[in-house]
């Protein structure tokens, strides 16, 4: 707060402005990374309880997986809530072996 009454000057005011007309948001995303416990229990999960492709592997660290499209349901996987529609999309949860919370999201179309 300015206690002095002196109003902020015309380059200030164009700095803040230009700040705000450049930041950016982000338009897509390539991946999720999580930390786990245990790799090949992650793997275990995510290609045989989600489906997912294992892509790559690097025991004990690291492992990278992909999916195209997602029909979990029918897998009879537990979420932790209901579908949530809104004016932003929907989405919904569930859990991985390690206790992380995987939100499935779709925009709106």
């Amino acid at each position: 707060m300015n206690q002095s009454g002196a109003q902020p000057s015309d380059a200030a005011r164009e700095a803040a402005s230009s700040t705000k007309e450049t930041q950016t948001f982000i338009e897509g995303l390539w991946g999720v990374r999580y930390q786990v416990k245990d790799v090949r229990r992650a793997i275990a999960f995510y290609t045989q309880q989600l489906g997912f492709k294992l892509d790559l592997q690097n025991l004990p660290a690291f492992a990278q997986v992909s999916i195209g499209n997602l029909k979990l349901k029918k897998l009879g996987l537990c979420f932790r809530n209901n579908m949530e529609v809104g004016p932003g999309g929907k989405q919904i949860q569930l859990e991985d072996p390690d206790g992380n919370p995987i939100e499935l999201f779709e925009p709106p179309r």
